[in-house]
């Protein structure tokens, strides 16, 4: 698959199949069962194969938690020293759904949006939303986590590494990092600190890219490997 996201750097050893995913509560032993299979295609060692799993499994919840409509496919690629978990997935969500799911936060927050893995699914929901839809909800909720790098700090990747990738918006850990370290001892930034420290996600990924393109969202979980 022609993806946004790309390794520039190696070409892939190994793509494992691609695993349709949604919300439907049924399919979930059939999607776990193929992320085994998956998994023992890549012929890692018991550790990594263990934190590649761990990935797939907070991967997997977060599609399960997104609202509206979306689906998507995942799917793992070994390359040498590294492996990424892939995302591609489309969503129909409108400006009005998103705005009534974070009016249920005083603060004007998405009070769903808990943890690093939280903050990530929010940030897809939102960018989703296209640019109108999130020129509307900086303006509503006065610029909401710009600091931190999510739900409203977008980086149109005419700015970024490739400027030829796509027209959307990017995101990744690093630069998510880098921003934290920019206002470190705020609290704000610390509570932040303390999110990435909790999560499996970004204790096991030395990088999490995002890249949002209309109604497609594209998500690449980078882990090193033996």
């Amino acid at each position: 698959m022609d993806t946004i996201i790309k390794n520039n750097n190696q070409i892939a050893e190994l793509s494992t199949e691609q695993i349709f995913v949604s919300n439907d509560k049924e399919r979930l032993g059939e999607v776990y069962a193929s992320v085994d299979k998956s998994i023992d295609a890549l012929s890692l060692d018991k550790k990594d194969a263990l934190h590649m799993k761990l990935l797939f499994e907070e991967t997997i919840g977060m599609v399960k938690a997104i609202t509206s409509n979306f689906t998507a496919i995942v799917w793992a690629e070994k390359y040498q020293g590294e492996c990424w978990l892939r995302l591609v997935g489309k969503t129909q969500m409108d400006i009005d759904k998103k705005t009534d799911l974070m009016s249920v936060s005083t603060t004007g927050e998405n009070a769903l949006a808990v943890g690093f893995m939280g903050k990530i699914r929010d940030f897809v929901e939102t960018g989703l939303l296209s640019y109108d839809g999130v020129t509307k909800l900086q303006q509503k909720y006065n610029g909401y986590g710009i600091n931190m790098g999510f739900n409203g700090s977008y980086i149109d990747s005419g700015v970024a590494t490739n400027p030829q990738a796509f027209s959307g918006f990017m995101w990744t850990m690093d630069d998510y990092k880098e921003s934290l370290k920019n206002v470190e001892g705020e609290p704000n930034a610390t509570a932040c600190w303390d999110e990435l420290e909790k999560s499996i996600v970004a204790s096991l990924a030395k990088n999490v890219i995002v890249g949002i393109e209309k109604n497609q969202i594209e998500m690449a979980i980078i882990m090193d490997t033996k």
